[in-house]
């Protein structure tokens, strides 16, 4: 008899920890989209609308607002933003697997020296090395052009993307490298034929945190970047806020249209991210 009521309640607590799990994860989601609906809706507004009742919808759509933050300077910005994005995703991208093929996959003579070497980037604030980089970047000169932002941006994201990407390649099954061999294929072919398809998800998501990374970055661009022609959205943010600092909804148009490329990039990649990450956990 008591084995049938345990039966009986089973269910119950089944449906019962479902439906807490269902009511928080909706929670979590409206506190993450919120703030975006938040950003469009007041975007559309006027000063007054805004001070007065900001959380209800505007009472006509104010496209004027786009056109005034796109004139005032954002295109420059967001040209800017994904230059240098799409130039240090890829690099690191690639050197990163590079790196994490040679550590996964031979064995030499001061690989571990090599791999705390690389992790030891991970442990280094980007903070501590401004003064140093500046240095660096003066007497490189290249300081105030792309490259003042690409380079130490690179220097701090290839570790952990390094990381990242070889402890999803020590899970890859070694069949397939041993049958490209006995086809002939040497180090270079086996990497481009075998390792790189294998390991697009993991490739796939350390790219997209990379280029999230790279493009809200604030610290490196405000210190190593003078000429407005060179600022990137988080800085021509800043300026352009404190040009228009009477006109809000014109800079909360300008926020928008900066946080539109991430999203549709996260939207059209969230598939092979999401893939990327749980089997690399799982496989690390």
């Amino acid at each position: 008899m008591s084995s049938i009521r345990e039966r009986a309640r089973e269910p119950l607590s089944e449906k019962t920890t479902r439906v807490l799990v269902i009511v928080l994860f909706s929670i979590l989601v409206v506190i993450a989209i919120y703030p975006i609906i938040w950003l469009v809706i007041n975007s559309f507004k006027s000063n007054v609308e805004l001070f007065t009742n900001s959380m209800g919808l505007p009472k006509t759509l104010r496209w004027a607002n786009y056109e005034r933050a796109w004139r005032f300077g954002i295109a420059r910005y967001m040209v800017n933003s994904v230059v240098v994005t799409a130039a240090t995703t890829f690099l690191v991208a690639l050197l990163s697997t590079m790196a994490a093929y040679a550590l996964s996959r031979f064995r030499f003579r001061g690989q571990g020296i090599l791999l705390y070497i690389v992790l030891g980037g991970l442990m280094l604030a980007p903070e501590v090395s401004l003064i140093p980089l500046f240095r660096i970047l003066v007497v490189l000169r290249i300081y105030n052009t792309y490259f003042a932002m690409i380079l130490p941006i690179m220097a701090f994201g290839i570790p952990f993307t390094t990381f990242l990407i070889r402890a999803y390649m020590l899970g890859l099954p070694k069949d397939f490298e041993e049958a490209a061999v006995i086809d002939g294929a040497n180090a270079l072919g086996i990497f481009r034929h075998v390792i790189v398809p294998l390991s697009r998800p993991i490739i796939a998501s350390a790219a997209l945190l990379q280029a999230m990374h790279v493009w809200n970055e604030f610290m490196f661009s405000l210190t190593f970047i003078e000429s407005d022609r060179l600022k990137t959205l988080p800085i021509g943010i800043m300026a352009f806020s404190s040009t228009l600092d009477t006109n809000w909804p014109v800079v909360i148009a300008g926020l928008v249209m900066t946080a539109v490329p991430m999203i549709v990039l996260f939207l059209l990649t969230q598939r092979a991210f999401i893939r990327g990450l749980t089997a690399g956990g799982v496989k690390g």
